[in-house]
């Protein structure tokens, strides 16, 4: 969508509108794939579905959602849950 269709877009609107624009520097795509990578592994190794074992890890971490986080912040989060996967879990995630 490019400015002149996003203004055209809301010219059309009626009634009251919010809209929020947030930076989101969001996660890579070899992150975010790396992740779901380790989340399966994970699952398999300990029962859980993909899905349960995302919202799990997110609980145990206390992460709200892994969506927001930044490349830098996804890196660090990562790194945490492959540490503790070897040291609480005794499971040796592989590298990238």
């Amino acid at each position: 969508l490019d400015r002149e269709q996003f203004d055209n877009a809301i010219s059309k609107l009626q009634g009251e509108y919010y809209i929020e624009l947030k930076e989101t520097g969001v996660r890579s795509s070899q992150q975010n794939n790396y992740y779901w990578s380790i989340i399966r592994i994970l699952a398999d190794e300990l029962g859980y579905t993909e899905n349960g074992m995302h919202e799990t890890i997110k609980n145990h971490f206390g992460v709200e959602s892994t969506k927001t986080l930044s490349t830098k912040e996804f890196a660090s989060f990562i790194e945490r849950l492959v540490r503790w996967s070897a040291i609480e879990l005794n499971i040796v995630i592989p590298d990238p």
